[in-house]
């Protein structure tokens, strides 16, 4: 192609001049051949300029490419690196929800164990009270008899505790008259009973009065109990009823009485050393009355005589008092 356009230009010269000299001619043609390399030579900078546009092109495209791809891959990358996180995120949520879950299920637990204590608390609470109230109206409404002891006995032993200051205070105010009333009726039962030796209905009446009255004003109600649980063969329950009456009482011969009944209670219970020291009281009190005899002979029982175990209690009757 550039030869063609150099043969142009070449052809396109003006014709030599006739006249020219031989020297013009030979300048002139280097002239044009000059020309022509210096067109050739532009020919070939424009082609490798050309070239070089193409390779320009063509590595501007490529990069283009690899512009793409790497945003692909970029985005791709970070698309992977926001899901990865998302993932990790909602893990750590729903580990998070999850021990929430379990701690206010445990909560919830133990609100439920509290609600159901309270709820029984206060079922005991309901049942006191109810039964409160029928201990109340049975104080108001027994006769004398088995249900007014039962309800004596029900209101001794409520749980105040589980009941108002209220209700506590009516069971008691009523209780009390009636308290009175029973101990009052089991002391005239008892003390008819002991004049009529019926020994058994004197030990539960005065039983009962004297653990309704624990402190009787007359201190013989605790020798008439003790006498007669020794002839009933309670001996348990006549040591201490007999202890008391000795204890309130001066050196009468009921005392020494008393105490030839506590020696024997004391050795039925195998007390022997506390019924020795009973008989010698109660034998220093009145050496040669009527029960001098029966106090030395159980010493000698005691100290190791030939006497019968299981001596009968003594039969003789009591003195009257002093």
């Amino acid at each position: 192609m550039s030869e063609e356009t150099s043969t142009a230009r070449i052809s396109a010269a003006p014709p030599p001049v006739e006249s020219a000299s031989e020297g013009e001619l030979a300048a002139l043609r280097k002239e044009v051949i000059e020309a022509r390399n210096l067109v050739i030579k532009t020919d070939n900078l424009l082609k490798n300029l050309h070239a070089e546009v193409k390779n320009m092109g063509r590595r501007a495209e490529d990069q283009e490419r690899r512009h793409k791809y790497t945003s692909v891959t970029a985005y791709v990358l970070f698309a992977l690196i926001a899901a990865v996180g998302a993932i990790a995120f909602a893990r750590a949520e729903v580990r998070t929800a999850r021990d929430e879950a379990q701690a206010n299920e445990s909560r919830a637990v133990a609100l439920q164990k509290d609600a159901e204590k309270i709820k029984a608390a206060d079922q005991i609470r309901r049942d006191a009270s109810e039964k409160a109230l029928r201990v109340y109206d049975m104080l108001g409404s027994e006769k004398e008899g088995p249900g007014l002891n039962q309800a004596m006995t029900q209101a001794m032993h409520i749980d105040r505790a589980q009941i108002s200051s209220l209700e506590s205070k009516a069971i008691d105010d009523r209780a009390a008259g009636m308290k009175q009333k029973i101990a009052d009726s089991a002391r005239s039962a008892g003390e008819s009973a002991f004049r009529h030796q019926d020994w058994k209905t004197t030990s539960q009446e005065l039983g009962r009065y004297v653990e309704l009255e624990p402190k009787p004003s007359d201190n013989m109600i605790w020798f008439h109990l003790g006498s007669a649980r020794v002839q009933t063969r309670e001996f348990q329950g006549a040591v201490q009823p007999l202890e008391n009456f000795l204890k309130g009482t001066g050196g009468t011969k009921t005392a020494q009485y008393a105490g030839l009944l506590l020696g024997q209670a004391y050795e039925e219970v195998g007390n022997s050393a506390r019924a020795r020291e009973v008989y010698e009281h109660a034998l220093s009190l009145y050496p040669g009355s009527d029960f001098a005899p029966m106090i030395r002979g159980r010493l000698r029982k005691i100290a190791g005589a030939t006497a019968p175990v299981g001596t009968p209690p003594a039969t003789a009757s009591a003195p009257k008092p002093q």
